[in-house]
């Protein structure tokens, strides 16, 4: 979609993010989003990583427009870590001021 006006109502203070559409289903808005960074950065080595093991899509709470509640729906990679001594394997990417570590609700919620 790349809809200049959505991106800016929802994610006008995160960067590497892009909406891919967002529809009103009986009184929920569902916005539909995908993480766009080609890399992530290792949260327990520090190694940026562009190698991507899976994707999965996380279900944010965020706050109510017009009155309707809001669910984000945001897809994100899963990625490997490059340093083969890195205790951490694989890592999920975090969105800056959208996401946190194991949270089901957006930064701004």
């Amino acid at each position: 979609m790349g809809d200049a006006f959505l991106q800016d109502l929802w994610f006008h203070q995160v960067e590497g993010v892009v909406i891919e559409n967002a529809v009103v289903d009986g009184e929920l808005v569902v916005v539909r989003a995908r993480a766009s960074a080609e890399r992530a950065a290792c949260p327990a080595c520090g190694t940026m990583s562009g190698r991507v093991h899976s994707r999965y899509v996380r279900r944010l709470a965020d706050t109510a427009v017009a009155g309707r509640p809001v669910m984000i729906e945001l897809q994100v990679r899963l990625f490997r870590c490059r340093d083969r001594a890195c205790r951490q394997a694989t890592f999920v990417e975090q969105v800056d001021g959208l996401t946190f570590r194991h949270g089901r609700r957006s930064s701004g919620l």
